[in-house]
């Protein structure tokens, strides 16, 4: 949403791209696998169910949360589910 947002506000200034415009269009900054983990975190899942699905420890599950929460700048599961939600 605010990706689209970003756009339009670009757009409407006769395409004038500042680095916070640049930034605000990129999706969050996750790798594939934080992303697909973030994704099941936001469904609901914990980690022992996520490592189980994506057959990995709960340790490797636990990191990848928290590069993400690091990345995303938020403190908790709660918070990536909810950067998730709101990107859908």
């Amino acid at each position: 949403a605010s990706s689209s947002m970003a756009n339009r506000l670009a757009a409407a200034c006769g395409g004038l791209r500042t680095p916070a415009l640049v930034e605000a269009a990129q999706p969050l900054p996750l790798t594939t696998r934080e992303r697909e983990i973030a994704n099941l975190v936001a469904s609901g899942l914990s980690n022992k169910q996520i490592a189980a699905r994506l057959t990995v420890s709960v340790r490797t599950v636990e990191g990848h949360i928290y590069r993400a929460c690091t990345k995303l700048d938020v403190t908790d599961r709660d918070g990536i589910a909810d950067l998730i939600l709101r990107e859908r």
